[in-house]
């Protein structure tokens, strides 16, 4: 009996089993042992990125933008004319660019920029409309009308004109402070008082910035040294290294024309500095010195008795590239500066140079040469 129960139950085991494989009728109620849904190899799809290096389309070419017209610019916190000049890449004139550009806004503001005025910048390579000289034959104490611009100072537009300061305070009453003339302020100017003096070098003005805005400064081989020029006091610094550098070269020159070089002369040198300091400190180029001085009057007063002397000018900010062969270059192609540097009669030289960033001149080269 106990065999025929064992076997019923196998037999229904078996039947089971039978009815539960695939295809049979209950086999679909089962679960095979090799699911179809298991395809995990989708993720090998994620090699398509590394074929599509579209990085590489990102540089764009805004730095290196050259506008080739006037365009317009919106004052911001902080800009000045030189460094918005600078922004533009127009030069070491600039500044002065920019405010012929404005003359309307500057004259209105008063020389000033002020944040949120739209300015028109020329284009890159833009020069400087070129000063009418004054005719000598132009009437003595003839008036002409003059607009004051960035930097200029009473001394220095008196030289421009062959006039004299005295005699354009007296034309022009509204003139307060003859050491604080304002930008854009129309002048009426007596021209021809004075002879013409043929050797005052071009120089470029920086522009004091109008707001917080940065200039380079030039290094220093000496403390700065503090001074009374005449009608104002002043800090400044001295580079022996331009002095050192400008003597070689205008010997060189001398050598290369057949002439004996020149010898340092340190009384030479303290007459150099004297009418340095003085321009310095007085923000203008002249020849003419403290209390009416001139080339001869400070040489003999440092002690030197001399049968000729020469003096030669040279002024540009350092922030403009103003150094020993910038200053060389300009008086080599100044016809009257070079027959001074290479003449033949003298022997001794004396070379000064100073610089501020105070000045509105920024750095003055004077080179006295003399025969005993």
């Amino acid at each position: 009996m106990y065999g025929a129960i064992g076997l019923v139950v196998l037999g229904f085991v078996l039947l089971v089993v039978w009815l539960t494989r695939p295809g049979q009728p209950l086999g679909q109620y089962f679960a095979t042992d090799t699911p179809t849904a298991t395809l995990t190899s989708t993720p090998t799809n994620t090699s398509t990125p590394s074929t599509t290096p579209t990085i590489t389309e990102t540089p764009t070419a805004t730095v290196t933008f050259t506008p080739s017209g006037p365009q317009q610019y919106v004052v911001q916190e902080g800009d000045s004319l030189l460094s918005i000049a600078d922004r533009f890449n127009l030069g070491s004139d600039g500044s002065l660019l920019i405010y012929y550009a404005n003359l309307d806004l500057m004259e209105r503001n008063q020389g000033f920029i002020k944040v949120g005025d739209s300015l028109t910048i020329p284009a890159p390579g833009s020069v400087l409309p070129t000063s009418t000289p004054i005719p000598p034959s132009l009437g003595r104490g003839t008036k002409v009308e003059y607009r004051v611009l960035p930097g200029d100072t009473l001394a220095g537009i008196a030289v421009r004109f062959n006039s004299l300061a005295d005699e354009i305070i007296k034309e022009n009453p509204d003139i307060t402070d003859a050491n604080a003339l304002q930008a854009g302020q129309i002048l009426q100017i007596p021209v021809n008082l004075v002879t013409a003096t043929a050797t005052l070098p071009a120089t470029s003005t920086p522009v004091t910035p109008t707001v917080a805005g940065g200039q380079a400064t030039a290094a220093s081989t000496t403390a700065a040294t503090s001074v009374s020029g005449g009608a104002a006091s002043c800090s400044f610094d001295e580079n022996t290294d331009f002095v050192s550098q400008l003597q070689t070269l205008i010997n060189d020159e001398r050598t290369k024309a057949g002439l004996p070089a020149l010898t340092v002369d340190a009384k030479l040198a303290a007459a150099a500095k004297a009418q340095a300091t003085y321009l310095i400190c007085n923000n203008f180029l002249s020849h003419a010195g403290l209390n009416g001085s001139t080339p001869e009057s400070r040489v003999k007063d440092a002690g030197f008795t001399a049968s000729l002397v020469l003096e030669d000018l040279y002024a540009l900010a350092p922030a403009y590239g103003g150094n020993p062969q910038s200053a060389f270059n300009w008086w080599m192609g100044d016809a009257t500066s070079k027959a001074d540097l290479l003449n033949a009669n003298t022997t001794a030289f004396g070379i000064s140079y100073v610089t501020s960033d105070d000045s509105l001149l920024g750095g003055y080269f004077v080179v006295v040469s003399a025969k005993p």
